[in-house]
């Protein structure tokens, strides 16, 4: 299917649709009835820069997820899920409003988004709502906080997690706003969303004790031959640097995917103390949980055609290691699901919105880009969700836009004017190494892509990232100078 795209003012907003139609429907329905409609909490869990292929319920051997592998026995898991952008601003932003880059206005790390996000809608139906965020451009100035009640940045430390409490102030705060909603009666409290965005995962991979021995021992700071200075595993610059100068030894990528998993699987057993919590206080039946991720990672994969920039990180943008990322969805009691599955469609995370507010109770604005996969939910079959997934972003003023199907990514690059383009046969070339020669091809993306950018419109205008915002996205591997 393809995604549903219309021309509108996007000044009058998506939500103002979503409110009068919610609003009348919640009150119009609490004057027939004399009660008021229960709906569910929502506990949305972005997990930073997680692969799928590193969790168990994916197929990895490693013990890095028990806590997820339990949580799926009562979910649904997207096995093809694709992010819209593969910088946390841009791909965060779709997550919370349903729209795409060019539509939110969020279009690189440092911006602020033009839109209400989907805390504004719930927020305005007596919904309580909390926002835990471990990433600056995800903070305030980014105006994601829009719409909660509650809203606090717990940085996690770049390069020295020396005491682990350092690593768990944000799913601590998390924790304390739910037990402190939970003490409000149960006849008069509302419905809750908090939104918990772990920035663990994330480089630099530097997990405490006992995550970062977990998987393997970890060879202290040294000497490296060809690199100036000590060279330090677990600080993301030296290791980017090391391994792009091609002067990191075999046995360092393994070390750094041992990392990797522990702060997976510190990050897992959190997760289990928030699900416990909620099954403790009986209220996980009535909670929609979402895991999610905003991209992947490059560990150390090797691109052949040029066009990527070598990793490590995310930024050979659009390879499948970038944009595959977990999808779970736990649906609440009252949503009335026989059987959970996993499901092989391809869907993008410009979906989650709409299969949110379906979940919720909620309208679906029909201007709203994705669909809902509530129906697939119900009905899996053979027949594809999306032809087509699309991803666009203008990382450091350089716009990507793209799309992949089943079978071919196409992806075009504009940097100072000049345009290049990959087309990649993801069949014949899984790897993601050749630029294909099908002209044809080529000629039918180009066209899908025109059509695609022009319903998008362009409602932003790029705005210059503050002296304080580019140190943090510096420190954090963002920028390199």
């Amino acid at each position: 299917m393809e995604p549903i795209i219309k021309n509108s003012k996007w000044k009058l907003g998506w939500i103002a649709g979503i409110l009068l139609a919610g609003l009348f429907a919640f009150k119009l329905f609490s004057i027939i009835t004399g009660t008021i409609p229960k709906r569910p909490n929502l506990l949305l869990l972005t997990l930073d820069t997680l692969r799928p292929d590193h969790l168990s319920v994916y197929g990895y051997q490693r013990a890095t997820s028990p806590s997820l592998s339990s949580l799926t026995k009562d979910s649904f898991v997207f096995e093809n899920a694709f992010t819209v952008a593969t910088n946390s601003g841009p791909s965060h932003a779709t997550l919370l409003t349903g729209l795409y880059p060019a539509q939110h206005g969020l279009v690189d790390n440092g911006q602020r988004i033009k839109v209400p996000t989907i805390s504004k809608t719930l927020s305005q139906i007596d919904y309580d709502t909390a926002g835990f965020v471990g990433y600056y451009a995800l903070g305030e100035e980014s105006g994601l906080d829009k719409g909660f009640e509650n809203f606090e940045y717990h940085p996690i430390a770049s390069h020295d997690h020396d005491e682990e409490k350092d690593d768990l102030k944000g799913f601590n705060a998390a924790i304390k706003w739910i037990k402190s909603w939970n003490k409000t009666p149960t006849n008069s409290r509302s419905p809750f969303f908090a939104w918990v965005h772990v920035q663990n995962i994330h480089e630099s991979y530097d997990p405490p004790s006992p995550y970062n021995s977990m998987f393997g021992k970890i060879t202290s700071p040294q000497a490296l031959e060809g690199f100036e200075g000590e060279f330090d595993l677990r600080c993301a610059n030296d290791l980017a640097k090391a391994w792009r100068a091609g002067i990191l030894p075999a046995h360092f990528k393994k070390e750094a995917m041992a990392l990797y998993d522990g702060e997976i699987r510190l990050v897992d057993d959190q997760l289990g103390r928030i699900f416990a919590m909620l099954k403790s206080m009986e209220v996980y039946d009535d909670t929609v949980i979402v895991i999610a991720s905003d991209h992947g990672e490059i560990l150390f994969e090797l691109y052949e055609n040029e066009f990527y920039k070598r990793g490590p990180g995310h930024s050979a943008r659009y390879t499948d290691a970038s944009i595959h990322v977990p999808l779970i969805i736990k649906p609440a009691k009252i949503n009335e699901f026989d059987k959970k599955h996993h499901i092989k469609q391809m869907v993008s995370t410009i979906d989650l919105v709409p299969t949110l507010l379906q979940l919720l109770g909620l309208p679906i604005p029909s201007d709203l880009p994705g669909v809902s996969l509530v129906n697939a939910m119900r009905q899996p079959s053979a027949s594809p969700i999306n032809e087509k997934v699309y991803f666009h972003e203008k990382p450091h003023g350089v716009e990507y836009i793209g799309l992949r199907t089943e079978q071919w990514k196409f992806v075009t690059k504009i940097k100072e004017g000049v345009e290049s383009s990959l087309l990649i046969d993801l069949v014949n070339d899984p790897d993601e190494n050749f630029n294909s020669q099908s002209i044809a091809k080529v000629r039918e993306f180009e066209a899908s892509l025109k059509a695609w950018k022009k319903n998008m419109g362009s409602i932003y205008n790029r705005s210059e990232i503050t002296d304080e915002m580019r140190q943090v996205l510096k420190d954090g591997g963002y920028l390199r100078e």
